[in-house]
This record gives C-alpha cells, structure tokens and sequence, in this order.
C-alpha cells in the first residue's frame, strides 16, 4: 500500500515521534510510505524533518502556506498524485482542514489522527482553526483518537460510528530506541544537565512549555513541597514554548533559580529519566502522552494528572495519580514522590503499547476505507 502521511510541525514532540514510529513499522511491513511535512515557503529543513531522513523515513517537504486556499489544496493533491498515495493520513489540524476541504471523489481516502485536542477560549486565530478542523474531519473517511476518553468530544460523537476508531499509541523497546539514538547521531544529554541532576534528587518533566502543560502551577507546587519536604531536591524541565520567559520570571521571582532549570528542547530527552528520582506530568489536557509511556519503560515513579489517557496508562498502580489544576494535591504528591523508593511494575509498553501494535491497527483500518 503506498501511503502519504501529513503534519505541519513546529518542533519534535510526541506527536511526531509516534508518527516516524508508526512509519517505520509500516515500511517494515512492506509499504510504501512518505511524510509530507507542511512547512512556509522559504523554510529550511526543520528538525522534524532532518530526525525523520536520519530515522530512514522518507521525506517529502512541502514548502506550502498551510492554508486553505485552491493553491495551497492543489499542491497537495499533485503530491498525492505524483507519489500514487492510496490513502492519505493527515496529523493536526492544518493538515485536517485542508482536506476537509477537498471532495473526497477528489483525492484518495483520508484518515486523520487527533493526538491530543485543546480548546481556545473567545475569538482568535485558533479558535477558528479549531472550529474549521471540528467541521473537516466529519468529511475525512475515519477520524482515529488515541486515547478512549477523546471518543466522548462531541465532535467524535457527531461522526457515524464507523467513521470514529481508538488506535492507541504505541513506541518501541527502550533499547531499541536507544540504539536508534545512537545510529542517528543524535547526542547524549549535556554534560552540564546531568551534573545538575546528580547534584541532589531532581524530579523530572518533559514537555511543550504551554499553559496546556500547567508548569506553573507545577514550579509552585514544587516550591510548597521543598519548603514541607526538607532536603534539597530539584526540578528540571526539559522543552521549550511560549511559556519560558513567563516560568524563567516566575522561577526567580520564588528564589528557586539554584534548585529548577529550564533545560530547553533536548533529543532524546527520555535519557535523562534514568537519572530522575521522579517524572511528574502536570497536564490540564492530554491525549495518549508518549513521554509517560517513556517513563513507564524507564520504570521510575511517576505523578500525573488525571487527564486524557493517562489514568488508563497507570492503571494497577504504575504511578500516581492527582486532579487536575489541584494546587494542594500536586503538592503533596510531590512530596511523596521524592520520599519514593521502590519503582512501579513492568511497563505496559512492552505489550499493548507497542508501536508495532499499533502500525498494524492503523493498516487494518485503511483496509477498511479503500
């Protein structure tokens, strides 16, 4: 089967990393796939899409405005047409609401994935996004959530139910991921963050720096727990956002500058989890988080926020879980997470949550629709 998948990416995060392992596994299968990354006329090759050539996935830049204009949606439907794509599978809304846009005796089946979904709030730029991609994707074939609460958004309960699959996420070995790292090149954690955290215990976070991540309420609910906890414990947290120069403010205006970092984006970020007395997510909204199922493989304790996939993820006791937006509850948990000794059980990844697994849900469903 020969497949074109879609994305416009503003950086390595989980949902591009599950879309090269998806990929992957589906070129092992035997299939023709190619990523078609949407990126401004004028970009340069982008991290995404340098990982993605490195990683052995073939990669089409489309150096297209992502906007729905007739020029925009037929240099997307050439491509289609030059690489014989039977079936187009679109990740992210920029992706989704171009062809949305297109009828569909016009190209070939669609599937999107909706990796995890946020909602803006009054009138901007996207919050029209969003109301465009909620109205694209009732006209795609299937529309794929990966985690079973996202089945209950409206939007998915609008769609006939043969138009709406739960395809949850999955990753590969840890030590195959690990020895992709080394293949590829991609450096070993800085020098400098790994003294850092073997400098005193350092809880650990991983992720975008938006306010969907919640690191503010999670900097100072740190700084509760350090004043009950005793010790000095740390906090690093590896991404980079929008946020920073608000958490950088809010970090020096709490006096906690020797004690959090902000590590910037990191490749392979996951490495650092071996150093980690703990792995906290304080998530307001997540979908199927591939840096938790990271930890759970890394088996350190984890604390997490009841969103999303997450209290499946941590099921049987793997981590705890708090509300929530719950100032005093991300407190005490992070208190007992630096007073944790023993680790939770064996990863769920290594079963269900395979990427292997999922590549092949993913080609049943295409069965399905062409």
């Amino acid at each position: 089967m020969r497949i074109l998948h879609l994305i416009h990416s503003e950086g390595v995060y989980g949902a591009e990393l599950i879309l090269l392992y998806l990929a992957r596994e589906q070129q092992q299968r035997g299939h023709q796939v190619t990523v078609g990354s949407m990126r401004d006329p004028g970009t340069p090759q982008t991290p995404f899409e340098q990982l993605a050539a490195t990683y052995g996935v073939s990669i089409v830049p489309l150096r297209i405005a992502p906007r729905p204009t007739p020029r925009v949606r037929g240099a997307l439907l050439s491509c289609a047409r030059d690489l014989q794509a039977q079936v187009l599978h679109s990740h992210g809304y920029k992706a989704n609401i171009l062809l949305g846009l297109v009828p569909g005796a016009a190209r070939p089946p669609a599937v999107t994935t909706l990796h995890g979904w946020t909602s803006s709030r009054g009138f901007s730029r996207l919050r029209l996004y969003e109301l465009l991609d909620r109205r694209a994707i009732g006209r795609l074939e299937a529309a794929v959530v990966v985690a079973r609460s996202m089945l209950r958004l409206p939007a998915l309960q609008a769609l006939p139910p043969a138009r709406r699959h739960l395809i949850e996420n999955g990753i590969p070995p840890r030590a195959t991921r690990l020895a992709d790292l080394v293949v590829q090149g991609v450096p070993a954690p800085p020098a400098a963050l790994l003294q850092f955290m073997q400098r005193a215990p350092t809880l650990l976070a991983i992720g975008r720096l938006s306010a969907e991540k919640n690191f503010s309420q999670l900097i100072a609910a740190f700084a509760q727990a350090r004043s009950q906890g005793g010790g000095a414990p740390q906090l690093l947290i590896i991404g980079e956002g929008p946020e920073r120069a608000a958490l950088a403010r809010q970090i020096e205006t709490l006096g906690l500058a020797p004690s959090v970092q902000l590590g910037g984006y990191l490749a392979g970020a996951d490495r650092l989890l071996g150093e980690a007395r703990g792995f906290v997510m304080s998530s307001l909204t997540e979908g199927m988080p591939l840096v938790l199922m990271e930890a759970l493989q890394w088996r350190v304790p984890i604390l997490a926020t009841s969103v999303g996939a997450i209290p499946e993820l941590l099921r049987g006791g793997a981590g705890q879980l708090v509300p929530p937006a719950d100032l005093g509850a991300l407190t005490a948990g992070l208190v007992g997470l630096l007073q944790a000794s023993a680790p939770p059980g064996a990863a769920p990844a290594d079963g269900h949550y395979s990427s292997a697994r999922m590549a092949q849900e993913y080609l049943d469903l295409y069965e399905t629709i062409t």
